[in-house]
């Protein structure tokens, strides 16, 4: 696939499955790990470098440019991120610096050399009003919790194994998804 794009002069934006966040049964990191999905990430992140996503040489395939996190966690991880209380937009930041960490371990453990390739998390275009900021502006407060998790993980009960405030700054791009009618 990825050679077949980059013949082309294709670019390829890549995204994790939901499986190891919630459809992993036993083990998934919103039921087994308090959404700390480190664990879960890693080893399939690992699968996709060495699958495909990598050269011979253990660089990035030069078609994929990006990698999708996780498709709208603020609906998933809990899916009460957007309407409960904080402690659930918590759980959604945790879910997504956890895996964001498990990646990049991924990465360190593979020897990935050469240009890196860009991380995001697509939000949906919800409201969140627990977030902590943005209250009443769609998915702005998703991405303000994520960017405050990112530079302070501690307060959002995780330790990261590498440091993710200067990979989150180099190498992260935020998204959402549109509501259109």
């Amino acid at each position: 696939f990825l050679d077949e794009a980059s013949s082309e002069g294709l670019s390829v934006t890549a995204g994790m499955s939901d499986y190891p966040y919630f459809q992993q049964g036993p083990g998934s990191c919103k039921d087994a790990t308090n959404f700390n999905c480190f664990s879960q990430v890693k080893p399939q992140y690992e699968q996709n470098l060495r699958n495909g996503f990598l050269t011979l040489r253990n660089e990035y395939h030069p078609a994929l440019k990006y990698m999708n996190i996780l498709n709208e966690p603020d609906l998933k991880m809990p899916h009460t991120a957007d309407i409960g209380g904080e402690e659930d937009t918590k759980q959604m930041a945790r879910t997504v610096i956890s895996a964001f960490d498990g990646m990049l371990q991924a990465e360190k453990e593979l020897g990935v050399v050469g240009p890196l390739i860009n991380f995001t998390a697509t939000f949906s275009y919800a409201v969140c009003s627990n977030c902590g900021k943005f209250a009443g502006k769609p998915a702005l407060g998703q991405i303000w919790r994520l960017h405050d998790a990112m530079h302070h993980p501690e307060e959002y009960g995780y330790s990261p194994q590498n440091n993710i405030t200067a990979a989150y700054e180099a190498r992260f791009v935020h998204s959402f998804n549109t509501q259109n009618p």
